[in-house]
């Protein structure tokens, strides 16, 4: 943390421009919570319609009266939905509804583009976006065999090889809107809003990674493997949000989480509501059979795979460092300056 506070202190220009738009004088707290409470909005809203897309889909396969929900309801066919390439998909896409409710945020409370959310340069850094997400697929692909040395339960999926083949350009297609969604949202919008109102970065920085991170604690899983996933989601987020520090853009952060999840949805996966297109499943976080001991080597060997692919992508050594480290700051418009301290508004 004083290490990032040191560097954009010392005037990290690409942070400086990244920030720039959202000091627009538009940079409240109130419109803050109401472009996230509009996010959430949005998104339950998609959500739903994911339920209705798939139950509508029940009772066309099945032929049932188009009023016969509650028989679907009885009869547990949610599996269909969720645990099969099309349900996969279908959750996936459901995301489709955050990046809408970020656009309307940055466009109806903020008055800016959703551009200016993913860059300095108000686009996409595509060169960095392909080096992490190369890192940290190789890295997640490597992490596999670790976790089957903890926990030897690793089972064939129920998907054949030709369905695999049939949903792998979709699922990745639908892994992108999901990934980069989230970006946006945590890395994007809510990282850059504050960092244009607080100048230190434990508000800018910690904030979106401490909500991030309790997102994605599990209500049914033990004390020891939530401490676990806490741990290496947390360290993950921090990751993240330190990617857009040193390069001002969400390609970086974009691409890793983008490679991150892909291993989960194509070759391994311990969440059941999207493992429909995995080739291989794992014990669920929830399952109460979990030692604790399993659970620290878990959570230990999840943190070191993050920082590996750190070192891989910001080292001066490594043949994955990204593209943009090495191009001089002010490049594609010269948006260096230091702004200096964000302006404060009542």
């Amino acid at each position: 943390m004083e290490q990032i506070e040191r560097d954009s202190r010392r005037g990290l220009g690409r942070f400086n421009a990244y920030v720039a738009p959202a000091r627009n004088g538009k940079a409240t707290l109130w419109r803050l919570a109401l472009g996230l409470v509009l996010v959430a909005a949005v998104w339950l809203v998609g959500t739903l319609g994911i339920v209705v897309v798939g139950a509508g889909g029940v009772v066309l396969r099945e032929g049932l009266d188009g009023n016969s929900l509650d028989a679907i309801a009885d009869r547990n066919d949610g599996e269909w939905l969720f645990r099969s390439p099309s349900g996969t998909c279908l959750v996936l896409g459901s995301f489709v509804a955050m990046w809408a409710g970020v656009w309307l945020a940055l466009r109806v409370l903020h008055g800016r583009s959703t551009g200016s959310a993913l860059g300095a340069e108000r686009r996409l850094d595509r060169a960095d976006f392909g080096r992490a997400a190369v890192a940290a697929f190789a890295l997640g692909v490597v992490h596999i065999p670790v976790v089957w040395l903890i926990e030897p339960t690793l089972i064939r999926g129920q998907i054949s090889l030709l369905g695999w083949l049939l949903a792998l350009l979709p699922v990745i297609a639908f892994c992108f809107v999901q990934t980069s969604a989230e970006e946006v949202l945590f890395r994007g919008y809510l990282q850059q809003q504050l960092a244009a109102r607080f100048a230190t970065p434990a508000v800018w920085l910690g904030f979106p990674t401490v909500l991030f991170t309790l997102l994605h604690w599990d209500v049914d899983a033990s004390r020891a493997m939530n401490l676990a996933v806490v741990a290496e989601i947390g360290a993950f987020a921090l990751a993240a949000s330190y990617l857009v520090v040193r390069t001002g853009n969400l390609g970086a952060a974009m691409g890793v989480h983008f490679g991150h999840n892909i291993t989960g949805f194509l070759f391994f996966s311990s969440e059941p509501l999207v493992s429909g297109a995995s080739l291989f499943h794992g014990r669920p976080v929830a399952d109460a059979d979990w030692a604790p001991e399993q659970a620290l080597m878990l959570g230990l060997t999840g943190m070191g795979a993050v920082l590996v692919v750190q070192w891989l992508l910001l080292h001066h050594a490594s043949p994955l460092r990204l593209p943009s480290l090495s191009r001089p700051v002010g490049e594609d418009g010269g948006l260096l300056p230091d702004l200096g301290e964000p302006r404060r508004e009542h």
